[in-house]
């Protein structure tokens, strides 16, 4: 059984993505791993296998990727022998065509006997766009922007 705790697989992660060390990464989930996605359900998955074949996809075009984690946060998991870690992540490098690459967001992980066992995903690409709040509510929504209310004021003839 390895003792490692949910906090110490989490910075091996993170460790061995900043040394692009795939095997690394990819030791740091169970063999049946399960990732799921909330904001973009097909693309969750089971299995090592496909970490590993997202990740080689990552180190393959981000040369100079830098992990850091913002801040996290631990507690015991759902079942005996389950540990749940959040953590805020930021991921920054550039794609082969010199763009910035930048991914923000947090990923909930159970850990069982030192190796992430599920994680829940939801992280996603900056949009460095210049779209407000406002604007951003709308698109959400599809809705045309609507003129503020107006506000109510006091002793108002009606």
């Amino acid at each position: 059984m390895n003792a490692r705790s949910g906090s110490d697989v989490l910075e091996a992660l993170i460790e061995a993505t900043n040394r692009r060390d795939l095997d690394g990464i990819v030791e740091q989930f169970a063999e049946d791993v399960r990732s799921d996605t909330p904001a973009h359900p097909a693309r969750s998955f089971v299995g090592r296998e496909q970490v590993r074949r997202n990740w080689h996809q990552i180190l393959g075009a981000i040369g100079d990727l830098n992990a850091t984690i913002g801040a996290s946060a631990s507690g015991p998991g759902s079942s005996a022998g389950r540990e749940t870690v959040w953590a805020e992540i930021a991921f920054d490098g550039h794609r082969p065509d010199g763009v910035p690459w930048k991914m923000r967001g947090v990923t909930v992980n159970d850990v069982v006997e030192g190796r992430i066992a599920a994680l829940r995903f939801y992280l996603e690409p900056v949009d460095d766009s210049p779209l407000d709040v406002d604007a951003a509510v709308s698109r959400a929504v599809a809705a045309p922007l609507a003129a503020p209310a107006p506000a109510a004021t006091a002793g108002a003839v009606r």
